[in-house]
C-alpha cells in the first residue's frame, strides 16, 4: 500500500465525520467530476472508504498499519512536495518567498516568536471556519526556515541528519 495522494487526502478532509453524496463531494472539493469519481472508487477499493453506492463515509476500521503508513514522514513529504510542486506551477494570485537571509541572532529569535504567532493565528482562525469553508476554497500556507548549511548538508548526505 503506498501513502494518500494530496488529491485522495482533499476526498477524505471533504467528507470528514459526515456521510455525503459523490455530488456534494464533488461540489465541495472542487475536483473534475471524472477525477472526483476515480479517486472515490480507488478509496473504497483500498479501504479507506466505505459506500452503500449513493452515500460515502470514512472507514473507521481502517488498521493502525495503514493509518502510520499513510501518515508517515515519508507520505507527508511526499505530499507537501506535491502541493509545494502545483504552488510554484500557479501563475497568479499567489504570495510565495524563497530567499536567503542574513538574520542575527536576536532577529532570528523575532522571527521565530513571529512563526509561532502565526502557527497560533492560523490553527484558531481554521477552528473558527473550517466548518463554513469548503475545502476547494481554503487556502495553502507553509512557512519555516532553517540554516543553510543544514540544508546543504541534507542535500549532500540526504535523509535526516
Amino acid at each position: 500500500m503506498k501513502g494518500l495522494s494530496t488529491l485522495e487526502r482533499v476526498i477524505l478532509e471533504t467528507i470528514g465525520m459526515e456521510s455525503l453524496t459523490s455530488e456534494k463531494i464533488l461540489r465541495d472539493s472542487g475536483l473534475h467530476p471524472n477525477v472526483c469519481a476515480n479517486l472515490l472508487q480507488s478509496l473504497v477499493m483500498r479501504g479507506f472508504l466505505k459506500t452503500n453506492g449513493v452515500i460515502y463515509q470514512i472507514n473507521k476500521h481502517i488498521s493502525e498499519s495503514i493509518k502510520e503508513e499513510v501518515n508517515s514522514n515519508d507520505s507527508k513529504h511526499a505530499e507537501s512536495l506535491e502541493m509545494i510542486e502545483a504552488i510554484l506551477e500557479i501563475e497568479n494570485n499567489k504570495l510565495f518567498r524563497l530567499q536567503k537571509i542574513a538574520l542575527d541572532e536576536k532577529d532570528l529569535k523575532i522571527f521565530h516568536a513571529m512563526l509561532l504567532n502565526l502557527d497560533s493565528f492560523l490553527k484558531e482562525a481554521h477552528i473558527k471556519s473550517s466548518s463554513m469553508i469548503a475545502i476547494k476554497n481554503r487556502q495553502v500556507v507553509f512557512w519555516g526556515y532553517a540554516s543553510l548549511e543544514k540544508l546543504m548538508n541534507q542535500l549532500v548526505v540526504g535523509g535526516p541528519r
